[in-house]
C-alpha cells in the first residue's frame, strides 16, 4: 500500500455513507446555489470559531484573500507576504490589484519573520496590508504583529488556509486580526470535495460588502453596489459536506497532534525539527522537517511506496513570472532546498507511521557507515 503526505480519500470514505444521503437530500430540495447548506455552515464555522464575528464562505482559499482585501477597499498598493507560502497566497493579493512585498522567514519555525515585517514597513511605501500565513498549522504571532501594523496604518489578515483549529493565545486562528481567510481544498484539515473558501470578519459591514463581492458586487436587488466584484459562491454540495465534516475537526486535529508528538519523539538526530512557539497550539496541517540530501531521501522512501511532499520549492520569489530579484530572502532560499513534508492525516495508522519512521531512519544511518 502506497502511503503519501496527505490522503483525502481516507477520510471521505469514512464519512461516505453521511455525505450520499445528505447529496441525496440536496437534489431533492431543488436549491444548489447560496441556499440552506451555505447559511447554516457560515453560522456553524462562527460557532466553531467561537467568535463574535461574521463568516462569509466563498468559492475557494485564493479568492478568500481576494475577498478579504477588497472588502477593506485594498484595490492597490502593497502587501507584505512570506515567500515562503502557497503561491495562492499570491495570487490572491494580485487579484485584488495589489503587489506582493516579500519578506524571509524565522530559521527555527519557518514563519514570517515578525523582524523581517518591520523592516519591510520601514522601507516601503503604500503597504496597505500584512498577510500572516499560519505555514504548516503553527500560528504566527498575531497580537505583536497587530501592534506593529498600527503604527504603520495598516492591517493584519490572517492566511488560514494551513491552520483550521489553530489557537493562538487561546483564540482561534483567523479570528484575531482584521479577517481571516480559510481553504477547504481536499488536502486542508477541514476538506471539501473540491474547491471551497471562506473569510471571517469582525464586522456586519465588512460582513456585507464580502457578501456582495462574491456574486458580482450586487446589492439585495440585484444591482451593482461595488466595483471590483466578482463570481465566488461556496457550492451547496460542499457546504453540506464541510458541515459534516466540521463536526468531526477538532478530533481529527487531535489526531494529528498525537502523530506529530510521534514523530517529534523516535525521529533521529538527522531530521531537523521546526521550533514550534508556546503561545500557540499547531493543527499540524502538515509535518515538515529539513533534511540533507532531499532527492535521495525522496527516491529511497519512494521505492517503498512512501510518498513525501515538498512544501514549497521554488519559493514564489524564485517562481517563473513571479521571480525577482528585489528580495534578499537567505533563509527562505536554504529552507526552500531542504524542507519534506511527512505523511501525517488523522487516518494514518500507528503500523505504517512507525514502518516511515523506520525507513527515514535506517536512509540515514546508512549513510554514515
Amino acid at each position: 500500500m502506497s502511503l503519501f503526505f496527505s490522503n483525502p480519500k481516507a477520510g471521505f470514505k469514512l464519512n461516505k455513507k453521511k455525505i450520499l444521503k445528505s447529496l441525496g437530500n440536496l437534489i431533492d430540495s431543488g436549491e444548489y446555489i447560496l441556499g440552506p447548506n451555505v447559511n447554516l455552515f457560515e453560522q456553524e464555522m462562527v460557532s466553531y470559531l467561537g467568535s463574535k464575528g461574521y463568516f462569509v464562505s466563498c468559492a475557494n482559499g485564493t479568492d478568500a484573500i481576494t475577498l478579504a482585501l477588497l472588502s477593506y477597499n485594498i484595490n492597490s498598493g502593497k502587501v507584505i507576504v512570506p515567500s515562503h507560502t502557497a503561491t495562492a497566497s499570491v495570487a490572491g493579493i494580485q487579484k485584488a490589484g495589489c503587489s506582493p512585498v516579500f519578506v524571509d522567514i524565522d530559521s527555527d519555525t519557518l514563519l514570517m519573520s515578525i523582524h523581517e515585517v518591520e523592516r519591510a514597513l520601514k522601507k516601503h511605501n503604500d503597504i496597505k496590508a500584512i498577510l500572516a500565513v499560519h505555514l504548516y498549522g503553527t500560528g504566527i504571532n498575531i497580537n505583536l504583529l497587530k501592534k506593529i501594523a498600527k503604527k504603520y496604518k495598516c492591517i493584519v489578515i490572517e492566511d488560514c488556509a494551513q491552520s483550521h483549529g489553530t489557537k493562538i493565545h487561546g483564540k482561534q486562528a483567523g479570528t484575531i486580526a482584521s479577517a481571516g481567510t480559510f481553504s477547504f481544498f481536499p488536502t486542508k484539515n477541514l476538506a471539501a470535495l473540491g474547491d471551497g473558501g471562506g473569510i471571517w470578519v469582525p464586522s456586519k459591514k465588512i460582513r456585507d460588502k464580502a457578501i456582495s463581492l462574491r456574486q458580482y458586487g450586487w446589492n439585495k436587488n440585484r444591482i451593482v453596489a461595488y466595483d471590483n466584484g466578482f463570481n465566488s459562491r461556496l457550492d451547496e454540495i460542499q457546504a453540506m459536506i464541510l458541515r459534516i465534516r466540521l463536526k468531526n475537526l477538532n478530533q481529527d486535529i487531535k489526531k494529528r497532534q498525537k502523530i506529530a508528538q510521534t514523530y517529534q519523539a523516535k525521529l533521529s538526530d538527522s531530521f531537523k525539527q521546526i521550533s514550534y512557539p508556546e503561545y500557540q497550539s499547531s493543527s499540524f496541517h502538515l509535518f515538515v522537517v529539513k533534511v540533507k540530501n532531499r532527492r535521495k531521501l525522496m527516491s529511497f522512501l519512494a521505492k517503498n511506496n512512501i510518498y513525501l511532499g515538498v512544501h514549497y520549492f521554488p519559493s514564489n520569489h524564485n517562481n517563473g513570472k513571479l521571480q525577482t530579484k528585489r528580495f534578499s530572502l537567505p533563509i527562505t532560499d536554504s529552507a526552500s532546498k531542504s524542507v519534506v513534508s511527512l505523511p501525517i492525516f488523522p487516518e494514518l495508522k500507528k503500523i505504517d507511521q512507525l514502518r516511515i519512521i523506520e525507513l527515514l531512519n535506517s536512509f540515514y544511518d546508512k549513510q554514515k557507515i
